[in-house]
């Protein structure tokens, strides 16, 4: 495995790093045995960086890292005020097992304005890294504005930003909107690393090729995959590495293409309307009383099934 410098944190993380939506309810809900055996392969093939969120609900299955020496660990929270977040970062110590989180910040900004309405929430983060509560702040973002915004904080250490070979998912503007944003922000000494290298499952057809632009990618530091079998950890170890054969390559996408992603609704849903509010991608709709999904738009988060009353919603 590589590794880098994440910006001026002196975080030393794997280029590639595992995400941990995949483990949780919004999509493959698997056991914490299962996401335990995973999470011990992806440490097996070298990866150090594990990412994941206040709003995954996964921190049971994460618990297992505390076990385990020189792991970076990045997490957020949708905290907006700084008693919200206290509560927020306790809890991720608490759950996680771990006296410092490495890496902890705002979840999903938009803009310079979502940005100060967090204002009180980033201060104490600042205080919490002055005090040795975190090494990190960080902000995770779709939106090239607040890429931009963000790196000009002197608050904010890490952005974890949306890119891939087709621009997918990018809110409001285009592939190489973004990549100038990115570059601005390393300019600025930011940690950058990314997300939906795989455009939510959408470039699944040539995952060697979407995982390559990744890697090449030159302003970050590492990118976040998430991964639901240990066939997938390999393959992806193997690309970052540049140490996999066009034999390999072939036989992964193969496998990968037999089994694409997708989300279901179920035929129970009532149509209330809180998946089309929390989609940032405007891939859901509500039609004669039914949640509708614009596969064209979505990028397979499944942060719509978190937030349904009744289950309605799954990535499959």
């Amino acid at each position: 495995m590589i590794y880098s410098s994440l910006g001026k944190t002196g975080l030393e993380v794997s280029m590639l790093s595992m995400g941990s939506l995949v483990l949780g309810p919004a999509q493959y809900n698997l056991s914490t045995q299962e996401s335990e055996k995973l999470i011990q392969y992806g440490l097996d093939q070298g990866i150090n960086f594990f990412d994941t969120s206040e709003f995954y609900d996964v921190y049971p299955h994460l618990k297992y890292l505390s076990q385990k020496e020189n792991v970076v660990i990045s997490s957020r929270s949708y905290a907006p005020s700084k008693d919200l977040m206290k509560e927020s970062l306790e809890r991720a110590r608490r759950e996680l097992q771990r006296d410092k989180i490495e890496i902890f910040g705002l979840h999903e900004q938009e803009s310079a304005l979502t940005l100060k309405g967090h204002r009180g929430a980033l201060e104490y983060l600042a205080e919490s890294r002055e005090k040795g509560l975190i090494d990190a702040v960080s902000v995770s973002t779709h939106y090239v504005s607040c890429v931009k915004s963000a790196a000009m904080l002197p608050e904010v250490d890490v952005i974890f930003a949306i890119l891939n070979m087709e621009g997918l998912g990018i809110a409001d503007g285009s592939k190489a909107d973004m990549e100038d944003a990115l570059a601005f922000a390393r300019y600025m000494g930011k940690g950058i690393y990314i997300m939906k290298a795989l455009g939510g499952g959408h470039l699944y057809r040539n995952p060697y090729k979407a995982l390559c632009y990744a890697r090449d990618f030159p302003y970050k530091d590492s990118v976040c995959v998430g991964f639901k079998n240990e066939t997938e950890i390999q393959f992806a170890c193997k690309v970052f590495c540049s140490e996999i054969t066009e034999e390999e390559i072939n036989r992964a996408q193969s496998q990968i293409l037999r089994t694409p992603k997708k989300l279901v609704v179920e035929e129970w849903c009532e149509g209330c309307g809180k998946c089309e509010q929390k989609c940032g991608f405007s891939a859901i709709s509500v039609a004669d009383g039914k949640a509708v999904v614009d596969e064209s738009k979505c990028m397979l988060c499944g942060y719509c099934a978190r937030v349904c009353p009744n289950f309605c919603l799954k990535v499959i």
